[in-house]
């Protein structure tokens, strides 16, 4: 075929080009008849514009991406423009400031501290409360162990027990309010695997009490600490029972003592107490059961009022069905009987007394009979009332899961308990009770200061104005920490501080925490100074 023949059909690789501004002058050419002298020159000339053209959109794309992107980006909305506005949701997601920080220079330590770890660089793992996560040389065997805290005229004090001596000594240490001064007070040996002394305050006196094995089984003895002088008073006979469980406190002149101790047939347990003068530990009381003869009662724990004492306990039963089967005669032998953990109907009781330890009311239950109560705590509450906060859970001790709620006990009556964290709750219950609590326990501890703490016809340091603090410790992370009303409600979120960690704390004042560390075979105290809630501008 003749090339002119082929020239109406057009360049193919021209007719697919886009129709740009850039190609119509070629195109105007490529409709000219072409001679026979020019076929060859056409292929490679509309090559090279398809080229051009793929280059030239290539290049337009590239430059034009960021106006593009200006275009397409939303406006900002006038919401934004106001951060200000209480009303923005995006304002109530702002994280929230600590509320706690470090008091003194640095912590006071019992024991050998392990040797400092170098340092953690900028970018290395953190706790989940903020501050460093704990390693696995935080926690030892053998290492010191410490009890409840409580604070005096001095400031703080704990009771404690390390290896020493070629066996065990029980201790009191001492902190300044500031927690800038701090000192150990040796009390005795301890023999057997028993618990640090329980201390109270009593003035500028600090009283401790600790059990000791004898050859009848237990006795507790008692002490009185003044600066560095130890003042000994009577024994009290504890008998054989397995329960470590020992509390006292001092309200006037006098002090009482509470423990648990199994009846002479050995069925059931019950709550014993005696009393003796704070000054001498002379004129003690004889042991004289105060819970209910059919009640089979544990874990007791007592805290001071004015014008006398709030003693509550564990009660427990066993559950009908479990019951209902030993009456029966359908309880299984020791050789077929599952290996397990009871799991019993607890619920706690609570009855006043007055300064030298009688009961003014009879026990009465504060917590629904078929709960399970597995651990709780208690201070003081509205018009010398008692808040307890407890951990109800149906599962075996140790795991997680249950829930942690709050009862507030008058002398006039008796509250309503309302879960705090965990569990199903009810409509009206904080969004902070959705968290879990692990496997973790309460701790209260009255003096949380804070705004609003003090308000009309309020003075300061007025107890129904001050706040609780609630502590959850538990071993798979960082303490968690939110502050209670007076009336046991919960105020504020529940969540972990930098300053805390994964330590506990065990004592508070007006505006102050003690909290333990563990460091190894070591333990520091530490005080950290708290407000409720965040001052403004910090």
């Amino acid at each position: 075929m003749e090339p002119n023949h082929r020239a109406p059909q057009g360049n193919p690789s021209a007719d697919r080009r886009p129709a740009t501004t850039e190609d119509r002058r070629p195109q105007a050419a490529d409709r000219r008849p072409p001679t026979e002298e020019e076929p060859e020159g056409l292929a490679w000339k509309g090559a090279l514009a398809v080229a051009l053209v793929v280059g030239g959109l290539v290049v337009w794309r590239a430059c034009s991406t960021p106006d593009d992107a200006a275009e397409s980006a939303p406006a900002p909305s006038s919401a934004a423009s106001a951060p200000g506005d209480p009303g923005d949701p995006a304002a109530t997601a702002q994280p929230s400031a600590p509320r706690c920080a470090t008091a003194g220079p640095a912590p006071f330590v019992i024991g050998d501290a392990p040797p400092a770890s170098a340092p953690r660089d900028a970018g290395s793992e953190q706790g989940a409360g903020g501050g460093a996560a704990d390693t696995p040389e935080d926690l030892a065997p053998f290492a010191v162990e410490v009890g409840r805290g409580t604070t005096f005229a001095g400031g703080f004090a704990v009771g404690a027990q390390r290896d020493a001596e070629g066996g065990t000594v029980a201790m009191v240490a001492t902190l300044s309010a500031d927690g800038a001064r701090g000192k150990l007070v040796r009390l005795a040996r301890s023999r057997g695997d028993m618990d640090p002394p329980v201390v109270a305050g009593a003035g500028g006196a600090i009283l401790a009490a600790m059990l000791e094995p004898n050859a009848g089984g237990r006795a507790i003895k008692i002490a009185r600490v003044e600066g560095e002088h130890v003042t000994w008073g009577a024994e009290l006979a504890e008998g054989r029972d397995e329960s470590l469980a020992l509390d006292i406190a001092a309200s006037g002149d006098r002090a009482v003592i509470v423990w648990d101790d199994v009846t002479r047939d050995g069925k059931r347990s019950r709550i014993m107490l005696a009393s003796a003068d704070v000054g001498s530990l002379r004129s003690v009381t004889s042991p004289r059961p105060v819970s209910q003869p059919s009640t089979d009662a544990e874990t007791p724990r007592v805290i001071a009022r004015p014008g006398g004492y709030w003693l509550a306990y564990i009660a427990r039963a066993e559950e009908p069905a479990r019951k209902a089967a030993a009456k029966a005669g359908e309880e299984a032998n020791e050789d077929t009987a599952a290996a397990g953990e009871t799991i019993a109907h607890q619920w706690l009781e609570v009855v006043p007394l007055d300064e030298t330890g009688a009961l003014t009311a009879t026990p009465r239950a504060v917590t629904p009979k078929d709960g399970h109560v597995l651990a709780y705590d208690l201070t003081l509450g509205e018009d010398d009332g008692v808040v307890l906060a407890f951990r109800d859970d149906d599962t075996p001790s140790g795991s997680i899961g249950g829930r942690i709620s709050a009862v507030l006990v008058r002398l006039g009556g008796v509250g309503e308990p309302r879960v705090l964290v965990g569990g199903e709750r009810d409509h009206d219950t904080p969004p902070e009770a959705a968290l879990g609590v692990g496997a973790g326990v309460p701790a209260l501890l009255r003096g949380a200061a804070g705004p609003g703490a003090q308000g009309p016809g309020r003075a300061a340091g007025d107890r129904d104005a001050a706040a609780v603090w609630l502590a959850i410790a538990n071993a798979s992370g960082p303490t968690q920490l939110a502050t209670l009303t007076a009336r046991g409600e919960l105020e504020g979120g529940l969540r972990a501080e930098p300053a805390l960690g994964r330590g506990e704390p065990i004592a508070a004042s007006a505006d102050a925490l003690l909290v333990a560390h563990p460091a190894g075979k070591a333990m520091k105290l530490e005080v950290l100074r708290c407000a409720s809630a965040a001052s403004p501008g910090k």
